[in-house]
């Protein structure tokens, strides 16, 4: 990406879908002037564009009503008023359009430091990171975070998906949802592009996936690498059982992956008995035509203490196959 292009990217929202966050941030990392001029726009751009757009006072509209009836006398003011407006935006152009010329231009040599030897030199001042600029993907880029050594981009690239690892466990407790109970079974056949669960390979996953984990905290980091771990010790066909069954729930939201938490917890309050004969249940309405599976599952005794969000996040389950 040439300066040009990355100006392009800043000052038009509307380019931002031509490419992701990997070249924007490659470049930045690369080139101080691009960076100053980023700041320097971001800082005209808050300047400009308010926050919110500001309310009329309360006298506005008897205000208004006075002028129109005071006739065409006001017109040239009214005149002047807009052309003013219009000369303070052409300024305003102006002075973005300088900024980014002057940030391309190679910077002259710096004269000799002149004075008494016994007075020391003051340092140089040091360049203050960048503001969050123009989004980029409707996601902005910041460069406030600490940088990820290569260390830790090694230990993130090498993560699955991070909803995935928060919700493999719950998958496991709930074989009964599931044709296949997890064990060691026939293996699942990888899917065509592979599971989407597994860790990131392109340049732009990999760009994404290391500015999440910029913004991750440090026990965040450990608790996910931990959870890594417990993944990667299952036998090899239990865990493509468990990435299988996560192709089948990843679209959920949050609510409803909260409440398998919950029905994952009910069902291991049961006893091994009463857990086994629900299990047997819950596969025989599988096999039923999905519209009778909903109030199949409703009529079980198991369901009456369920909450509306436990109930729900079944049925998704139970019609997802």
């Amino acid at each position: 990406m040439t300066c040009d292009e990355l100006r392009e990217r800043i000052v038009d929202p509307a380019s931002a879908s031509q490419g992701g966050h990997a070249p924007v941030v490659a470049h930045l990392e690369a080139c101080a002037p691009c960076r100053a001029a980023a700041r320097d726009y971001g800082a005209l751009d808050r300047l400009v564009r308010p926050a919110s757009p500001p309310e009329p006072p309360a006298d506005f509209e008897g205000r208004l009503r006075l002028r129109l009836s005071a006739g065409p006398r006001r017109t040239l003011s009214n005149v002047s008023l807009l052309a003013g407006a219009l000369a303070v935006l052409a300024l305003a152009a102006l002075v973005v359009s300088g900024l980014f010329r002057a940030r391309t231009r190679p910077e002259p040599p710096a004269p000799p430091i002149t004075g008494s030897p016994l007075k020391p030199a003051s340092a140089p001042a040091r360049e203050a990171p960048p503001p969050d600029i123009v989004a980029v993907r409707s996601a902005p880029i910041s460069f406030q975070a600490t940088p990820v050594s290569a260390e830790e981009k090694s230990e993130a690239a090498g993560l699955h998906d991070f909803d995935f690892l928060n919700s493999f466990q719950t998958l496991a407790r709930l074989d009964a949802f599931f044709p296949e109970p997890v064990g060691p079974q026939a293996p699942i056949p990888t899917p065509e592009g592979g599971f989407p669960s597994r860790p990131p390979t392109s340049p732009d996953a990999l760009t994404g996936r290391f500015l999440d984990w910029q913004r991750v905290a440090k026990t965040e980091r450990a608790r996910l690498s931990a959870l890594e771990q417990a993944f990667r010790n299952r036998p090899e066909e239990e865990r493509s059982h468990l990435e299988d069954r996560w192709m089948l729930v990843r679209g959920f939201s949050e609510n409803q992956r909260a409440g398998l938490r919950r029905l994952a917890s009910r069902m291991d309050e049961l006893d091994a008995r009463a857990h086994d004969r629900l299990g047997s249940e819950i596969r025989l309405i599988g096999r039923l035509p999905k519209e009778q599976r909903t109030q199949r599952w409703r009529a079980l005794p198991f369901t009456r203490p369920l909450t509306g969000q436990e109930l729900e996040s079944a049925e998704g389950l139970l019609l997802s196959r």
